[in-house]
């Protein structure tokens, strides 16, 4: 009797009535939706929007079988919010955006002012001018009650859209697409921040507790310093313990997680804020890795809270309000077309950089908004900011926009710019990089190389390979570097290594470079900006040690004379998508060795499905490779 008492007290029918019923109903449609959506050809609409959808279909404006104001639901909803602004800010790569790095002279070149990260803010600080001028029209015409709200709320940019439909295009390691990348991540960052301080000032006033909001960034540093100091000591132990039932790695961030968040409930700030900031700060300190804990995280997330939150917001969503206000319809129309007329406009920003149906195609891309536009909807309104008919044709918006801004895209964006061939770039004609450059070619790369060396440069040109003499300038390497697939940095000298590779990475956004010829205080700089180090004799003993290990696989990563080879191949062809790796048509002597998805090494079976985006590496002859090429539409 006891033991049942306990339980219906716990999870069973008590005082309150049922309250797993409810949740379990919720659980059913974030299961369905996934499900409905991957069985339907061609449908690319993110699974967000049905979950809205499906919590329409059951709430207040459907069959009512999941009540709007549940506590159970509500505080799920609410840890829902919390870590999907807390994996917002996990998203975010400083290291992308180049700060905090040593200006050089070159640097400071009238040049950088096409670099990505100048682009993005450009680009935003644009669209904050329109959506804060469209904002005050509405207002003044007595629309809307918090014009600056809503500015920055249409200001948000979808990066969970951005950075999918880039990698589907090929584009995300090229200038254009870091620079697109980039004015996404700013968006995030910087209207998270407005808006917590809108809310404060407009809940409070402008009092000495708004200044207390700062504690949280200087809670940040600190934090950020202490683990640079202390995490190296400390890994061992936490990869050893994360190895057991502990999953320390996660009880730490956590725990990061919910100190930020009681951080920003004591000074007044929005808990979002506070979410997003302990996900920014376990971003820094595992500086871009793809480290385990992210994707632990991730599930956790997207596995249960963040549908739980999302199917809320289309329970509570109340539509026979468009009944009773025939008004909302024509807002809706005017709240989208700015949305879409605020972002496509600032994109002639990139025309300075690209071309003009590249800005454009650009700035249709970036007016897709959806999580942290539905996130601050939901807050305006607890706060009566925005009132219900407003929420209401912020989320149709949102999801309209997630709809079309993909579309758009492609229909603006030139085929020719989608399907470039990308060459690895190798610079340095001396030895180390001659050997790369044969290396590469005769593994049927694409290789050029470049160099300062006008007689070095005659030289590999006798020996058959594209070498050009080139100035360390952006103007000179802009037919190079931009849309690069790989750079490698062969030069001696480190200061000019750190040149090359600050060029690479964040003027041209090239997403992989190695750099060879870096001293001890450089490596640090280059490990700041993403670059990859290596160095020539840690290489060779590695390989040397590989050879004594495994000599076999070592003679098919390194021989070129044998017709085969092992190569990473991007799944681009959407026809296979959800399909098994027995019905790809393979030619049937083709090894498939491991499948990457989303940082997560998967062992590849004949059962296996595949994604788009997927990256397969596959053994073979150079011929099959090429017919596995064809099929998977790779580069």
């Amino acid at each position: 009797m006891w033991l049942f008492q306990t339980w219906s007290g716990i999870g069973g029918v008590g005082v309150e009535g049922p309250r797993f019923v409810g949740l379990a109903l919720v659980l059913l449609l974030a299961v369905a939706v996934p499900l409905l959506f991957s069985r339907i050809p061609g449908v690319r609409i993110p699974v967000v929007v049905g979950e809205i959808a499906a919590g329409i279909a059951v709430g207040t404006s459907g069959l009512n079988l999941v009540p709007a104001e549940d506590p159970f639901l509500d505080l799920l909803a609410e840890i829902g919010l919390v870590i999907l602004m807390f994996l917002a800010g996990l998203e975010i790569d400083i290291r992308a955006l180049g700060l905090g790095q040593r200006v050089t002279r070159a640097s400071a070149k009238a040049e950088d002012t096409r670099t990505p990260l100048r682009l993005g803010l450009m680009y935003f600080l644009l669209t904050l001018a329109l959506t804060m001028a469209t904002a005050w029209g509405m207002w003044a015409v007595g629309w809307i009650a918090s014009p600056t709200f809503l500015g920055l709320v249409l200001a948000t940019v979808s990066l969970g859209v951005v950075m999918p439909v880039l990698k589907e295009r090929g584009l995300l390691g090229s200038r254009y697409g870091q620079t697109l990348l980039i004015a996404a991540l700013v968006a995030d960052f910087v209207t998270m921040i407005l808006i917590t301080l809108q809310v404060a000032v407009l809940s409070k006033g402008i009092t000495f507790e708004i200044l207390l909001v700062g504690l949280l960034f200087l809670f940040l540093f600190a934090l950020y310093r202490l683990g640079v100091l202390v995490l190296p000591g400390v890994r061992p132990l936490l990869e050893e313990l994360s190895n057991t039932t502990t999953q320390i790695h996660v009880r730490v961030a956590f725990l990061l997680l919910v100190t930020f968040v009681a951080l920003a409930e004591i000074l007044g700030a929005e808990i979002i804020l506070g979410a997003f900031l302990a996900g920014l700060l376990i971003s820094m300190l595992i500086q871009g890795e793809e480290h385990p804990v992210k994707h632990q995280l991730e599930s956790m997330g997207y596995g249960f809270f963040i549908p739980v939150f999302f199917i809320m917001v289309g329970v509570r969503f109340n539509l026979k309000a468009f009944s009773v206000a025939p008004e909302i319809g024509l807002l809706l129309v005017l709240i989208t077309l700015a949305a879409f007329g605020t972002k496509i406009v600032p994109g002639l920003v990139f025309a300075r950089a690209f071309s003009l149906r590249e800005g454009l195609a650009g700035g249709a891309l970036l007016s897709a908004q959806l999580s942290l536009t539905v996130a601050a909807a939901e807050i305006g309104f607890d706060l009566g900011l925005l009132d219900e008919a407003m929420v209401m044709v912020l989320i149709l918006m949102a999801v309209v926009t997630v709809m079309v801004a993909p579309m758009l895209f492609s229909w603006w964006m030139p085929a020719s710019a989608m399907q470039q061939a990308r060459p690895v770039i190798v610079v340095g004609g001396n030895a180390l990089g001659m050997q790369i450059a044969r290396h590469l070619r005769g593994h049927g790369m694409s290789v050029v190389l470049l160099d300062e060396d006008a007689e070095r440069v005659q030289a590999a040109r006798k020996q058959g390979f594209e070498a050009y003499a080139v100035r360390l300038a952006p103007s000179d390497l802009d037919a190079y570097l931009d849309g690069a697939h790989t750079v490698i940095v062969a030069v001696t000298d480190p200061v000019q290594t750190l040149e090359w590779a600050r060029l690479a990475r964040q003027i041209f956004g090239v997403e992989r470079v190695l750099a060879l010829g870096a001293d001890a205080a450089t490596r640090v700089q280059l490990q700041r900006m993403g670059v990859l180090c290596v160095s020539p004799l840690e290489a060779q003993a590695t390989f040397i040690a590989l050879m004594a290990r495994n000599p076999d696989l070592l003679h098919l990563l390194t021989s070129t004379q044998d017709n085969q080879d092992i190569l990473e191949l991007v799944i681009r062809n959407p026809s296979l998508d959800g399909k098994r790796l027995r019905d790809l048509g393979l030619p049937p002597h083709v090894l498939v060795l491991a499948v990457h998805r989303g940082g997560e090494y998967l062992i590849p079976r004949g059962a296996t499905r595949v994604r788009v985006g997927d990256v397969l590496t596959v053994l073979g002859t150079l011929e099959e490779l090429g017919e596995v090429k064809a099929r998977l539409g790779a580069r």
